[in-house]
């Protein structure tokens, strides 16, 4: 039996969550999202969101009977397409 291992970070170490790396900005997002090299709602799947939420974070925004409110990622939504993105980058190795 062979196991998979865990996500691992460019820099060759098992990736770790540390909330202190925490980068809400849409720009980051958008940066993760084209590094893993499928389409949004696949992504939403693999992370457990909703599709409608991947277009808030790129966008930064929502805007529900007119009245427009900021979105950004959450640090466990950041770290689990910072995984995503080690994946992609593992598999094309």
């Amino acid at each position: 039996v062979s196991e998979k291992p865990g996500a691992v970070h460019s820099s060759g170490h098992p990736m770790t969550p540390n909330a202190e790396l925490y980068n809400p900005s849409t720009e980051y997002a958008d940066k993760l999202i084209s590094r893993i090299g499928q389409t949004p709602s696949w992504i939403a799947k693999r992370i457990g969101v909703t599709d409608k939420r991947i277009r808030y974070i790129l966008d930064g925004e929502r805007t529900v009977k007119g009245e427009t409110t900021p979105i950004q990622m959450t640090y466990t939504e950041q770290f689990a397409l910072e995984c995503l993105v080690a994946e992609a980058i593992a598999l094309r190795m």
